[in-house]
């Protein structure tokens, strides 16, 4: 298989699985850390975390009133976009019982690795 060098800045990039303690879900989270959150109307979907020269953390809930609505593209799904600037990373993890994440240069598919040391 050719291999493609595509980080040449020093970024990695990956994904995280989080499990949620006591019984918890994303709407937990956002009904507690977002004014007006309603559970009838939203369904948190996911989350992004920023962190840099700030933290930001990103919900996107799916509007279930605008999904009803038909002058929608039917492909796509209508979300609204929450910004929580009000909290630190550490107090997100708190949620968390485990988090799992692999994180890799971008270099080489981790679905291509052998691992050789099992």
């Amino acid at each position: 298989m050719e291999h493609t060098l595509v980080n040449n800045h020093g970024n990695i990039s990956g994904s995280i699985a989080i499990k949620l303690a006591n019984g918890q879900t994303l709407d937990d989270f956002c009904a507690e850390h977002i004014e007006n959150y309603n559970r009838d109307r939203f369904e948190a979907i996911a989350i992004r975390l920023f962190v840099g020269n700030e933290t930001v953390i990103t919900i996107y809930a799916l509007d279930k009133l605008k999904q009803e609505v038909d002058k929608y593209d039917v492909s796509k799904i209508p979300v609204k976009k929450f910004k929580i600037t009000t909290l630190k990373a550490n107090s997100l993890f708190s949620y968390c019982s485990s988090i799992n994440f692999t994180l890799a240069t971008g270099n080489y598919s981790i679905e291509d690795m052998l691992v050789l040391n099992k």
